[in-house]
């Protein structure tokens, strides 16, 4: 018999775990008649209650997995408990798709995540579709994919954003296999990511995936460590929480179809997500100065890997701008010559802005004056540069003020990026012998139905006017 130890909690979920049990004291009518403060003590008890927010936590070293800077409770039904599998297991592995996709087929698994997922449906008013983020190069590549089709088939013309998500950085040195797998899986998601979601959009902090990874994404703004998820995974976050704004916005300002369908025309089914963050605003600077200094599209990165050399005109996008204030758009000094000039507002500077930089793209824009909180349990990642409210600062902010929210833009495009992606995916694959990796085929996968879905994803790619499949130098 083997006795496990509890799990040590790290310093934010203790205090959280305080602040839950002063508050719930607090309340006399949910205890019994001997547990009951009186008004007095109740009140004390609330006033010790940890200020977690407005404290500083450095979590970096005492998080291992999402849950440890969880902040809200998750209803039951919202999660289902992988026992096949051990997390970080290296005798019990979810490494391959079809190790997922045989998960999705028994019925006792079906039958929990269709019941848990009809709890929720069952509880709309008005539902829009489904948004599912989850990896693509591993084990649930392949159960996601069984998921999506599951959904699919009982929610016929309902809208389905699907995000695949790649880490930054492997958590160790992998070896040609491990290489392969991930590969393999990749091809195996994109195909059935892409026939059964209206749009998928692959996201990562690497340029590079595939074979070698590159180094992660660099901002002069940014601080941040690539080889932890935690931090990773902040960034990313961030930028899907405003990207998916329009469809999220209590006035609807945009359903997840419509958005879908603004972005799949041409049957073009993979986005290409591209982000500034944060957008660097200058405290001393009006907003016209800032924008008339943007000359291309640069200050926009691609959070997608293997996109091709140089910069691809989208044939259409959906930006959000988040967090930019109406105050100080001009300064005090006329502008005659600048083109923004005539801008009454933030949102009307931007729209501008999209429009000088993207004449030939189908564009839409969203403005939205809150900015993205960046406050307790989220890391510390910020250069000094920025200040506490998030603008570009003139000095450095001290050591201990932390960064509370920040603006940013995003823009959802489909481009011909998504093509170069593809055909460094299937030219990849294609060097892959299937033979010589077996756990594809104890899952009842054939040679021949891996040629066919490399075909497809090659007839995918040419959607984008990507050219022919050799023509690609972006092979890692």
């Amino acid at each position: 018999m083997h006795e496990a130890s509890p799990t040590v909690k790290n310093e934010f979920l203790t205090d959280l775990d305080i602040s839950e049990n002063l508050l719930h004291k607090g309340h006399p009518e949910d205890d019994g008649p001997e547990d009951k403060e009186t008004e007095e003590e109740a009140t004390s008890s609330r006033q010790t209650v940890p200020s977690i927010k407005d404290k500083q936590y450095h979590l970096d070293n005492s998080i291992a997995v999402w849950s440890d800077y969880l902040y809200g409770h998750l209803h039951p039904k919202s999660l289902s408990i992988i026992r096949e599998y051990t997390h970080q297991s290296e005798s019990e592995m979810f490494e391959l798709y079809p190790q997922g996709k045989d998960l999705v087929k028994k019925r006792s698994i079906s039958d929990e995540l269709e019941d848990k997922l009809h709890f929720f449906t069952e509880e709309c008013d008005h539902l829009q579709g489904f948004q599912m983020i989850t990896n693509f190069d591993d084990g649930f590549s392949g159960m996601s994919s069984g998921l999506l089709e599951m959904l699919a088939d009982d929610y016929p013309g309902k809208g389905i954003f699907t995000v695949g998500v790649h880490p930054a950085m492997l958590a160790a040195e992998s070896t040609a296999r491990q290489d392969n797998y991930r590969i393999i899986n990749s091809a195996l998601a994109f195909d059935q990511f892409t026939q059964h979601s209206s749009l998928f959009l692959p996201i990562s902090l690497n340029s590079t995936l595939w074979r070698k990874l590159s180094p992660a994404l660099t901002s002069p703004y940014l601080a941040y460590d690539a080889s932890l998820d935690y931090h990773s995974s902040a960034i990313l976050a961030s930028c899907m929480d405003t990207a998916s704004l329009p469809y999220r916005m209590k006035n609807d300002a945009l359903t997840i179809s419509g958005m879908c369908d603004m972005l799949n025309n041409g049957d073009r089914k993979i986005g290409t997500l591209c982000s500034s963050y944060p957008f660097p605003l200058p405290e001393s600077k009006p907003l016209i100065t800032t924008l008339q200094g943007i000359k291309d599209t640069s200050f926009l990165r691609p959070l997608a890997a293997n996109t091709g050399h140089g910069t691809h005109i989208p044939y259409s996008q959906l930006v959000v701008s988040r967090g930019i204030p109406n105050t100080n758009l001009k300064g005090s000094t006329p502008h005659p010559q600048n083109p923004f000039e005539h801008g009454k507002s933030a949102d009307e500077m931007m729209k501008m802005l999209v429009a000088n930089l993207y004449p030939n793209t189908v564009s839409s824009l969203l403005s939205v004056t809150q900015a993205i909180p960046t406050t307790t349990p989220y890391p510390h990642i910020f250069s000094p540069q920025v200040t506490r409210s998030g603008l570009i600062g003139d000095k450095p902010r001290q050591s201990t003020e932390a960064v509370r929210s920040i603006p940013m833009v995003t823009s959802l495009q489909s481009s011909p990026a998504s093509g170069h992606m593809l055909i460094s995916l299937v030219n990849n694959a294609k060097k892959i012998d299937l033979r010589k990796h077996h756990g594809y085929f104890e899952n009842n996968m054939e040679e021949d139905e891996y040629q066919e879905i490399l075909d497809n994803l090659y007839s995918l790619s040419q959607r984008y006017g990507a050219g022919a499949i050799g023509s690609s130098d972006d092979d890692d």
